[in-house]
Parts: structure tokens; sequence; C-alpha cells
């Protein structure tokens, strides 16, 4: 045993590389390199972590495809050495130039383009700004409707990550290690996660470093590391939210046995939420209105085709049956389809 720890520690020092630390290699700017000495060189970074999300599919989570559809799943799976030191300038030198995040590194400009996030982190710009909310969401009707147990008494002035079903557990983990990363307590969520205060820890070194390495940012000599196995979040941390591997499923400990639901059968609306209700509805009628669209416009395209294949009778020469009346009946029915879309609407 004695042997196998001083191979780990040998190979640790192996692989974080050491340099007296040159501010001028850095920065140039007298200025910005007061800035960084008085509040970013001796500033922590947040310990990287990533997930495998094909574990977790493997053992029947749904999640992975909530982060897949929102082009997240490349970023919480990012790995990769991090050097600490050009983090901590990157962050120093960050600022917002035309909506555009922007920085200096090693005189390099560094510029974060949509197509940077694209091609780094997977992200893609759109979707709906839910951080601002939307109409009929209700943060304690989304909290209740990711619980276990919505009716068990417990204190709402803060929304604890215990007590949630599996997946959206797993989801609050990975949001408060990966996504907005803290130095602190992951097991509560809070509105003041995004709040950097002037000492709070730096995050997303791993993806800092790729932004680097795609600007070509000269790494030679500067001191690394590469995180410890720990970063990687899956078994070890289902078993730390009290889950445990049943059968062929993961639960938890405390979780009652219960009869396997029928894959076609619903929860009815007596156990639904009025978030989940409200939403249901919302989702049901976009649909709806979706179907009756589709349908109108194909019955509208396919009269529009009768039209064409009447005119090329017409420029051949060739007229065809009754054409007054063809003609007719298509204008009719396309003037209903729209008399009735205005209608729907």
């Amino acid at each position: 045993m004695a042997s196998s720890s001083s191979s780990r520690k040998c190979i640790k020092r192996m692989a974080t590389k050491q340099q007296d630390p040159d501010i001028d290699g850095w920065i140039s700017d007298p200025e910005a390199q007061e800035n960084f000495n008085g509040s970013f060189r001796s500033r922590k970074i947040i310990n990287h972590k990533h997930v495998e999300l094909p574990f977790f599919r493997n053992h029947g989570f749904a999640f992975p495809e909530l982060l897949s559809s929102q082009h997240l799943e490349t970023f919480v799976q990012l790995t990769g050495d991090i050097y600490p030191d050009l983090v901590r300038v990157f962050y120093a030198n960050l600022a917002c130039e035309e909506d555009l995040l922007t920085s200096h590194v090693k005189g390099v400009n560094i510029v974060l383009t949509p197509d940077v996030w694209t091609s780094i982190a997977g992200f893609r710009k759109a979707g709906i700004p839910a951080h601002r909310g939307f109409p009929g969401a209700n943060r304690l009707d989304i909290y209740q409707g990711c619980l276990r147990d919505p009716t068990a008494k417990r204190d709402y002035s803060i929304f604890r990550a215990g007590g949630m079903k599996k997946d959206e557990r797993v989801l609050a983990f990975l949001t408060a290690w990966i996504l907005v990363p803290r130095n602190r307590n992951h097991a509560q969520l809070t509105t003041k996660d995004a709040i950097k205060l002037p000492n709070y820890p730096l995050p997303y070194a791993v993806f800092v470093c790729k932004v680097l390495e795609h600007y070509k940012v000269n790494f030679s000599g500067e001191a690394s590391y590469t995180p410890k196995h720990t970063s990687l979040i899956g078994a070890n941390a289902l078993h730390h939210m009290g889950m445990s591997f049943q059968g062929t499923t993961w639960r938890f400990k405390d979780e009652p046995d219960e009869e396997p639901m029928d894959a076609a059968e619903a929860p009815s609306t007596a156990t639904r939420t009025h978030y989940e209700q409200e939403m249901l509805r919302m989702v049901t009628a976009l649909f709806d209105h979706h179907h009756t669209w589709t349908s109108k416009l194909d019955s509208i395209e396919n009269q529009l085709t009768a039209v064409q294949e009447q005119l090329a009778l017409l420029n051949t020469g060739h007229a065809p049956p009754n054409p007054e009346a063809a003609v007719d009946t298509v204008e009719g029915s396309e003037s209903e389809q729209f008399e009735d879309a205005i209608d729907e609407e």
C-alpha cells in the first residue's frame, strides 16, 4: 500500500508544472497588472466537475435527454487540463463589448463569439430566457412538482434539493456543481447562486482553458494540473444523494417499493401540481393549434396544385372540363380555409 501511495504522489507531481509567476508575460498594461495583483492573483478556482451522460442513460435516468435538448450535453462533459494562472488573467481582463465577452491573455485578444460558444461548449443562441420568468410559471409550483412528496411539511423559504425526485435531484446537483458552480452548500438551491461576490472563486476553468487553446495562447512553461478522478459525477455522487442500485435501477434508500406502472398509464389530473396542469394545457393547446394550421395549409397546397394543373392545361391549348366550375371550387375552398383560420384565431 505504501508503494502504491508513493506512486500516486509521484504521478501527481509529474503532472503539475511549476513556474515562477511572471506577470509581465501575462499582462502588459500597468493598470491591468495592478487590478490583477489586487483582486485576482490569489483568487481560488472552483473545483472542476464533469459528468459522463452515457452512464446515466444506461441506468434509466431521463435527465440526459433534457440536457441534450437544451444543448448542454457537450458543456457538462468537458474535461481537460487547467492552467490556473491564465484562468485568473482571463477573468481579470474580462469585459463586455457590443454584447460579446472579451479578454486579453499573453498578448492574445479573445472574443467569445457565438461560433466559439458553439464549437467549444455546444451552446446555441436560441430558446426561451426562462430565468426571466414566463406566463403561468410559479417557482413554488415548479419546486413542488420536483418533490417526491409535495404534501410533506417543509421549509419553503429555501429550496432544498433533499426530497426531490431522482432525475430532478441529479439535475439540481449538476446545476450547483457545473452549470452555476459555487464553493459552498450544494444541497440548497437559491436565487443568489449566480451573484459573484468580489472574492468569489472563479468558475468554468476547463472551459476557459479550452477557449485559450482555441485562440492558440502559448501554454509553454505555465503551471497546470489535471482534475482528479473525483471530478467525475457518477455512482459515488448518487450514493451521496442517498440512492442505491437496486435490481436494474437506482432508487432512494428510503423509497418504498411500488408496483410497476403501466407505460400507457399517465398520472391523473388530481396528482398533478397546478403548474404541471397549466403547462400541460398550454402544450396541448399549442399542438392542437399546430395540427389545425397544418391541416389547413395542406388543403390550401392541394388547391393551389389543382389551379396550377388547370393553368398548365390552358397554356397547352387543352381546355379543362368545366374550367369555370373548377376555378370557382378552388377559390371558394381557399376562401373558406382562410375564413376558418381567422375564426380559429
